[in-house]
């Protein structure tokens, strides 16, 4: 019997939640890299812009490929930048509880709110790209995985 086949659902979703962590960090990179190259020439909101397309677009492909294995849609691609979003203000609103009411340095309050929204990130990250996925279907060892499925090309 293959490792695959005796791997529980938990043990699964964990290995992807953290193939998931392990993206996001990448990502993290990925963005301050462009936003700081692009910032030496364009006005910093829209290097911050640009450098959140970029990462978005990679975290979502990268998920999609590894995390999920299968196939990114279009339809999941314009639902996954909904988990961003309940990052963000879900992160923000734990960062702002942490130092006002509970008078936490704003730095630790800021790292500790985002790995705590994390989980839900993930889900929602999940969620966004296996129901977007439809009749793509998974990624299958060896098939060609060099762009969108047939399923998601415009028409």
């Amino acid at each position: 019997m293959s490792a695959a086949a005796t791997r529980t659902p938990r043990s699964h979703t964990l290995g992807q939640f953290v193939s998931f962590a392990a993206i996001g960090v990448a990502n993290t990179a990925v963005y301050y890299a462009v936003y700081a190259t692009l910032n030496q020439w364009l006005p910093y909101l829209a290097a911050h812009v640009l450098g959140w397309t970029v990462s978005i677009t990679g975290s979502f492909l990268l998920n999609s490929y590894i995390t999920c294995r299968t196939r990114p849609t279009w339809r999941a691609f314009l639902r996954y930048p909904l988990s961003g979003v309940v990052n963000v203000v879900g992160s923000g609103v734990l960062l702002y509880l942490a130092v006002s009411l509970l008078g936490m340095n704003e730095d630790i309050a800021a790292i500790a709110a985002g790995i705590l929204v994390t989980p839900l990130s993930f889900l929602l990250a999940r969620w966004a790209i296996a129901a977007g996925a439809g009749s793509a279907g998974p990624v299958t060892p060896g098939a060609d995985t060099s762009g969108v499925s047939a399923a998601a090309s415009p028409r």
